[in-house]
């Protein structure tokens, strides 16, 4: 027979986990109370889904012991009744009190059962001078014992649903996908073994042949011998790693459907933060939401909960505008943000919308430069998405002051680092005036992930297979030594060059520098050199311990075969890190306004987009303004528009109007037949470049000696000032 003792202990345990039940249950039903009344005071819907749930919390909770729980869902359920059958839809300051008596629920179900609150009495007070104001007293609430008896099946609405569902313990199933990591990694073990093991019964098979002859047919029947049996292990390992394999996978499948929940579950976390949010900002807001059925793992919804809040609150607290501003510009009184998902194959797509001021390229752009983010001529010449795209940056806002809700820079880097940590990305669409849309995309699941590994040094790193866009030849692409620092080219693109090994800061044991990976973080790409031994491989991810907190560059962890740990770097950071790289490069430059080019306009013409870019960048970093012309025909147009370019630069091989055709198009003018022209051709023989001065070129660039140093040399003469 069981001790005393233990039968008290399990008697507590047994408590306790009903205890942990009903706080769970109740989490969830006041979670859908909040939903039902927001849905009854922006929308008009009928409390009567708010009725139901409150009814049946009011006696879970009064079962459960929480006796002061249930007198105040009473309470609140009374006023709700109240409103609806005087008033029919509530004001926002019904909806303040309701809300507030909610919080306060949601409070004492966290205490211990039988817990009071001075709070409930204010609460009470507030309701009873509400109801005071009533024409009669017909709908009064009547009060309930503090000490009232639990309900009885009798004076109960009826026997609660049972569901068809077991619910399991988050801490479980988390067990459970620790399980699945362990097995993957056997499963990677075992295939390493299967490979180790062929190469054995190959050098077996080397040694027979060589025993054969040396004609020693004893030793080679011996080694004949050892590479059958070598052979048979082989087969069966390989069957074994496969069945491993294909448990691994219905091990996932199984636990990652155990961890499916409805995005319901997450959705219905935000109406009342966002309510609160419009009313300080004496706004008025609507929130929208579309396929809150779609089920994803529990763990990615908790993930998501704080990048979906910063949006959220962006749009309300930068997007939405003033009732009245919204009048004025013909738009309703009440905005509307929306959020919408679907699954596209195994992705997740939350489109978070809304319909407000928009975002201004122009206003970002100069936030841009003013932080230090992009250089002037940069920004200048980016396209209006790029510009758009730094509002992920760290540390950017267009908010001048700090306030309680923005001004720190950090709510839209949250949310580009939390999705590219999960393998997804994150686009943004703007129209001033008109509103703005992101687009998320995630992996349904967070249990098994592919990440690119690879060797930096003496560690081993890797990147979200969705983050790298290409691993190319070192050798099969050209680089350069732009005004930006160093850069490759790659599909007609100039990208900047980091080294892995400087910025991770593992300078021994770098291998050669067989292949560079081109990473990618929404639009911008960077390329990456240093790394060695790239594999890409299905992997659990680890979150990462507190020592890496404060690593910028770090997301997550991967276990390897051999026990030990590689780091998951950040795609977004390498790109920050590659864009200060380029601004301390330009900050090496001398100071444009003493160089005197300051104020001198150039016509940069060539046929090549790229070469345009990079000439016109680096004139524009002595202070030069820059105009740009496709051929000769099209830069006789802009020296007609334009009369005061001070100098030209031309490619000599172009369509419809060449070098040599532009150059004697602009001697041949009348006036401004004197401005200056500089050839840069990739014909750098003795011939052409004597054909071209004699044409009245003032000097010659070949392009493949081509430097901005060279470069400004040869130009500096014609536009310093004096």
């Amino acid at each position: 027979m069981q001790a005393a003792g233990e039968v008290v202990a399990i008697i507590q345990e047994a408590r306790q986990q009903r205890l942990e039940m009903f706080r769970q249950v109740a989490s969830e039903r006041i979670g859908r109370l909040n939903l039902a009344w927001i849905d009854f005071e922006t929308k008009g819907v009928a409390p009567d889904g708010f009725l139901r749930e409150s009814h049946t919390l009011k006696g879970e909770a009064s079962l459960t012991g929480f006796v002061e729980v249930s007198r105040l869902v009473h309470l609140v359920e009374g006023f709700v009744k109240l409103v609806r059958d005087q008033h029919g839809r509530p004001d926002q300051h019904a909806g303040d009190l309701v809300l507030r008596g909610l919080d306060l629920v949601s409070e004492l179900v966290q205490s211990q059962p039988g817990a009071r609150s001075s709070e409930t009495e204010a609460l009470a007070t507030e309701v009873q001078a509400r109801l005071s104001q009533a024409e009669t007293g017909a709908n009064a609430i009547p009060d309930l014992p503090a000490a009232a008896a639990p309900p009885t099946a009798s004076n109960r609405a009826g026997p609660a649903r049972r569901e068809a569902s077991v619910r399991i313990a988050s801490e479980k199933i988390d067990r459970l996908r620790g399980v699945v990591s362990d097995m993957l990694l056997s499963h990677v073990r075992c295939r390493q073994l299967v490979r180790e093991l062929h190469q054995v019964r190959e050098t077996a098979a080397d040694a027979q042949e060589a025993f054969r002859l040396f004609e020693d047919e004893h030793r080679a029947h011996k080694c004949g011998s050892l590479v059958e049996s070598l052979a048979g292990i082989e087969s069966r390992l390989r069957e074994e790693a496969y069945g491993l394999s294909r448990v691994v996978a219905e091990l996932d499948n199984a636990t990652r459907e155990l961890r499916m929940t409805p995005l319901w579950t997450l959705l219905e976390r935000f109406p009342v933060p966002l309510r609160t949010l419009a009313r300080s900002l004496a706004r008025q807001v609507r929130l929208d939401t579309e396929g809150e059925q779609v089920e994803v793992d529990k763990a990615l919804l908790e993930m998501l909960e704080e990048p979906l809040l910063h949006l959220l609150r962006n749009a309300v607290d930068h997007g939405i505008e003033d009732a009245e501003t919204r009048k004025r510009l013909g738009k309703p009184a009440e905005a509307t943000v929306r959020v919408a998902a679907t699954v596209v194959g195994q992705r997740l797509h939350l489109r978070v919308s809304d319909d407000g001021a928009g975002i201004d390229p122009a206003t970002v752009r100069r936030r841009a430069v003013e932080m230090n983010l992009l250089g002037a001529a940069e920004a200048d010449s980016a396209q209006d998405a790029q510009i758009i795209r730094t509002i992920f940056a760290t540390g950017f806002t267009t908010r001048r002051q700090v306030t309680e809700l923005s001004g720190r820079g950090i709510g839209l880097n949250v949310v580009l680092d939390v999705v590219e940590g999960l393998g997804g990305t994150v686009d943004v669409q703007s129209r001033v005036g008109q509103g703005t849309t992101f687009d998320i995309y995630v992996p349904i699941t967070v249990a098994i992930s592919r990440v690119v590994l690879f060797r930096v040094g003496m560690g081993t790193y890797g990147l979200p297979a969705t983050s790298v866009r290409a691993l190319v030849e070192a050798r099969s692409v050209e680089t350069v030594e732009s005004f930006d620092g160093p850069a490759i080219r790659y599909n007609d693109l100039l990208l900047p060059l980091l080294d892995l090994g400087k910025a991770l800061d593992e300078t021994r044991g770098t291998g050669a520098d067989t292949r560079i990976i081109v990473a990618q973080s929404g639009a911008d790409l960077v390329a990456l050199r240093g790394s060695s031994e790239h594999l890409e491989r299905e992997v659990v991810l680890k979150p990462m311990v507190k020592f890496f907190e404060r690593q910028p560059l770090v997301t997550s962890a991967v276990t390897l075969e051999d026990g030990t740990l590689a780091v998951v770097l950040k795609a977004t950071e390498l790109v920050l890190l590659a864009r200060s790289q380029q601004a301390k490069a330009r900050a090496a430059t001398a100071d444009p306004s003493a160089l005197g080019g300051a104020g001198r306009l150039a016509l940069v013409v060539d046929d090549s987009p790229i070469v345009r870019d990079i000439i016109a960048e680096a004139l524009r970093c002595y202070g030069l303004q820059v105009l740009v012309a496709n051929d000769g025909e099209e830069a006789m147009a802009v020296l007609a528009a334009e009369p005061g370019v001070d100098i030209v630069l031309t490619d000599m091989d172009m369509p419809r109007l060449d070098g040599l055709g532009l150059l004697r198009a602009i001697r041949s003018r009348g006036k401004g037949n004197d401005i200056p022209v500089v050839a840069i051709s990739m014909r750098g023989n003795e011939s052409d470049r004597k054909l071209a001065l004699e044409a009245g070129v003032q000097a010659y660039i070949d392009k493949s000696d081509f430097t901005q140093a060279l470069l400004w040399r040869t130009v500096s003469p014609f536009v310093v000032r004096p």
